[in-house]
């Protein structure tokens, strides 16, 4: 329906024309900006810091070094390495080859980064050691530290290569709809007339401070990149995880004094769940998927502007930007300069009056086209009826909107089924294609759901040619996952699927996405129906569940872990068991009955019957080497489980618990014997080998002795692994004056880290150290509390003599070293002072090194979500290594 307009503001919507250096390169005007504030810092990323004379300086010679591989202007190099300076400068070395790169984020599928290599025919590959050899393609692999290495034979000096406005600056692959990605061409022109732009409005200036958190694989990283760099504003530059942390971005913004930070609405949520409560001087640019009208107060009340920015991949980043002061004022504004935005019908009638239609953008912004993709390019990128400049194109961008009465814009959305979650632009069709090739499937529809507001998920719905059983469908389900996670990134996996008989359609064939029905979150693993429970004791387990699992509705036939379970829930569910029927069952029980059904009718067993081994099948089936986790200090062996989960189909996977746990075996508290139990379990089980041992904290020193005892009986230990595992240096055999002075040498610099950590972040550190100090405090009134020898009640009730033994057992252990290989799984946060913070003191030990693997969270948190999805890749893509060798 039309509604009354503003003329004058219909008028001046498109009247962006501004000056600006058109046929200038981008790296041009960088150099410029370098030239004028030389000794100014320009990049910061975690303790070191660059000046843009030296980021300058060492783009030059990096490009320098890059031109020795016989560079053109106009070629293109891909770019593959960890989010660091060198990211940026690397960035820029490109740009002053006069080639376009194409970025690469080396957390994508390895098959997606090959496609794009091949497609772009990139000449040449920039990427680090770490991923050497890692992606096959035509291009040469050059790797960064080498070139770094040769900065000496380099001059300082800008290279001496002709690059104007008009040559490519980058080509940024996006989503497809016939199943492979599709390269956008963006040359420096397009890129500078942004970038100015956004100094302008929303505003960027020197002695801001911006935080760039996004993937150079998205778009909107180029305005992070290099709008500091332009204007003479400081860039801080997070790792890939601490980009995901919310709680260490609240940190970052505080501790940098971050003035302006972009991210998508995902983002800002993540950060809020976190705690963030401050109000910062920050001025927020949100984009990539619409803006919820849920989160602009809780932002506007921590920041001190917001900004919604829109537009397409195919216009350069952000096309239009709106400074928002209310939830009740949402469009995404007018455009930036030498930006015009057209509603246009199927006949390309422009529609001022509020009429909706299509958006399309001219101008400055818009892309050269699609690589290698003419047929698209000439379907996405028409003539530009309105500028009257010949040969000028404008781009559909499939989103709906309308001109409101003050001449701002407002999007309505997608008409086709192209989507955005968690800020990223996604073609169902693409996910739809790779769903077609995955087992088992017949057709399959793909949409983003938003039942829960601010929450879009991707549902798969799948017609199977093979009808299975409810536990096949669930293994079904996580294998067309993984299949998935091979060629896609991981935002476009399904969380969740629907069997469908069959795929509704309308009544002119198409089909009808509106139709298909909502998954049943609340229960999304259950398949079939619901059996209610039929004894006592299933009853007793159910209801137990529904309480402290927080679920409505329980059929025995579900899983534990399929319902979320954790180590925690786990504990008050075994201590409520225990609590009312007087039986006492190992955690470990869940792990072989996991069910409603299962449970209970172990309840049925004699407690005499009732077996505490120490040798625990998390995940025993499968093809690959075993793996056997040593428990930590705190004895339970479920934190392994989500772990487990999160590896490969074929991955067996064993826990080794304590014993003593059932309160009739007596704890031992000797190294050797704790080691020799397990390996006895082990060699029981598998006695021929190789063997895969790994050891959490405490355990890792056990695992270390296992893997001693097990080599000197002439068994193959393919892989020793530390899950953030310390070996003390000192040894029992130290002189008493000795043992002295590093005790208090010890205490001291604990003392001074704690602080550091107090300056840090007071409040987790409060929360560790005052969970570390109940726990000595228990522990103390345990040694001399009356009556500690006589009948013990509850769970857990004997981990205090069990802690205790092994306690003495690491005390009189000697480390020796072993003609082996350690692979250290280092947590990324510390929460406590060691003398060695990067290889955890292992180095004497291992005489054939000390392979480290960063992994997110803190000593406490690694097997916790998300971590544990990132810690199992890591941990998967290691013993896969090993076993080859």
């Amino acid at each position: 329906m039309a509604v009354p307009v503003n003329t004058d503001a219909i008028n001046t919507l498109n009247n962006t024309q501004v000056h600006y250096p058109k046929d200038k390169a981008l790296h041009h005007l960088i150099a410029d900006r370098a030239a004028q504030i030389p000794d100014q810092v320009a990049v910061v990323f975690e303790n070191r810091s660059l000046t843009f004379k030296q980021v300058n300086e060492a783009a030059n010679k990096l490009a320098a070094h890059l031109l020795t591989f016989h560079i053109q202007t106009g070629d293109i190099i891909g770019l593959s390495i960890d989010r660091s300076p060198e990211m940026v400068i690397a960035l820029l070395a490109i740009l002053k080859t006069g080639a376009a790169y194409v970025p690469l984020d080396p957390e994508y599928p390895k098959d997606r980064v090959e496609f794009m290599m091949d497609d772009s025919s990139a000449k040449i590959l920039l990427t680090s050691k770490k991923f050497k050899g890692h992606f096959v393609s035509g291009a040469r692999e050059v790797l960064i530290e080498d070139a770094i290495d040769k900065f000496n034979t380099y001059s300082a000096n800008e290279p001496e290569t002709i690059v104007t406005g008009d040559d490519l600056a980058y080509v940024l692959f996006t989503s497809g709809s016939t199943g492979k990605p599709k390269g956008v061409q963006i040359k420096h022109h397009n890129l500078v007339n942004f970038l100015l732009s956004m100094q302008k409005e929303p505003g960027l200036k020197a002695g801001d401070n911006l935080l760039a958190v996004t993937t150079i694989s998205f778009d909107i990283a180029g305005l992070e990149m290099f709008l500091p760099l332009l204007t003479g504003a400081k860039l801080i530059i997070t790792d890939a995880i601490t980009a995901k942390d919310g709680r260490a971005l609240i940190d970052l913004v505080a501790d940098h004094q971050i003035t302006v930070m972009q991210a998508t609405p995902y983002t800002w949520r993540v950060m809020l769940e976190a705690g963030w409560e401050t109000k910062f001087p920050l001025r927020i640019l949100c984009g990539g998927e619409a803006l919820p009208k849920d989160l602009i107060n809780k932002l506007i009340a921590r920041c001190s502007e917001l900004w919604n920015m829109y537009g397409p991949t195919e216009t350069t980043v952000w096309s239009t930007v709106k400074h928002i002061t209310n939830d009740e004022d949402i469009s995404i504004g007018k455009p930036i300069d030498n930006t015009q935005v057209y509603i246009l019908d199927e006949n390309l009638n422009n529609f001022t009056d509020g009429t909706i239609g299509e958006i399309y953008i001219g101008g400055d912004g818009v892309a050269k086209g699609y690589l290698k993709r003419p047929e698209l390019t000439n379907e996405r990128f028409v003539d530009d009826i309105f500028s009257g400049i010949p040969g000028s194109k404008m781009y559909r961008t499939g989103d709906l909107g309308k001109i409101r009465e003050d001449g701002e814009i407002v999007c309505l959305g997608r008409i086709d089924h192209q989507v955005k979650v968690r800020g990223y632009r996604i073609e169902l069709e693409e996910i739809e294609q790779n769903l077609l090739k995955q087992d088992n499937v017949k057709q399959a529809v793909v949409i983003a759901r938003e039942d829960t507001p601010g929450n879009p998920r991707l549902v798969g719905y799948v017609v199977i040619n093979e009808q299975k059983s409810d536990g096949d469908l669930r293994t079904q389900f996580g294998t067309w996952q993984r299949g998935l996670l091979e060629v896609l990134p991981e935002y476009m996996v399904p969380d969740d699927f629907v069997i469908m008989e069959t795929i509704p359609i309308t009544p002119n064939g198409k089909i009808d996405r509106k139709a298909l029905p909502k998954p049943n979150y609340s229960n999304i693993q259950r398949a079939g129906e619901i059996v209610a429970p039929r004894t006592s004791n299933e009853k007793l387990v159910a209801d137990i569940w529904k309480e402290l699992m927080g679920v409505e509705t329980i059929s025995i036939l579900d899983n534990f872990f399929e319902l979320g379970g954790r180590s925690l829930v786990a504990v008050k569910i075994m201590a409520r068991l225990e609590q009312e029927t007087g039986k006492r069952l190992p955690l470990a029980t869940l792990f072989e009955h996991s069910t409603v059904e299962k449970l209970a009718a172990r309840l049925e067993v004699d407690a005499t019957s009732i077996t505490w081994e120490s040798l625990v099948p998390i995940k025993p089936d499968g093809t690959k080497m075993p793996l056997y986790i040593v428990h930590g200090a705190g004895l339970n062996v479920l934190l392994f489980n989500a772990l487990a989960m999160n590896m490969d189909a074929e991955q067996p996977v064993y826990g080794l618990q304590a014993k003593g746990l059932n309160g009739i075996d007596e704890p031992l508290d000797v190294m050797e014997e704790i080691a020799a139990n397990y390996i006895a379990e082990i060699v029981a089980k598998n006695p021929d080998g190789p063997y895969a041992l790994a050891g959490y904290s405490l355990g890792g020193i056990i695992a270390y002795e296992m893997a001693n005892q097990l080599m000197a009986a002439g068994k193959e230990v393919k892989m020793l692994a530390m899950f953030d595992t310390y070996a003390d240096l000192s040894t029992v055999n130290d002189p008493l004056l000795k043992k002295v002075f590093n005790k208090v040498t010890l205490v001291l610099k604990q003392i001074g880290y704690s602080l550091v950590l107090l300056a840090e972040d007071p409040k987790r550190t409060i929360e560790y150290k005052s969970l570390i100090l109940k726990r000595k405090i228990i522990k103390l009134f345990w040694k001399i509390a009356p009556g500690k020898d006589e009948k013990k009640e509850g769970f857990f009730a004997y981990d205090n003599e069990i802690d205790e033994a092994s306690e003495k057992a690491l005390r009189n252990y000697i480390l020796k070293p072993l003609p082996i290989a350690i692979e250290l799984f280092r947590a990324k946060k510390r929460t406590f002072y060691m003398a060695d913070f990067n290889f955890l003191g292992w180095r004497p030990f291992a005489k054939k090194g000390v392979h480290v693997h960063e992994i997110p969270g803190e000593h406490n948190t690694i097997f916790a979500p998300p971590n544990d999805k990132e810690f199992a890749v890591v941990l998967q893509n290691c013993l896969d290594q090993v076993s080859k060798n």
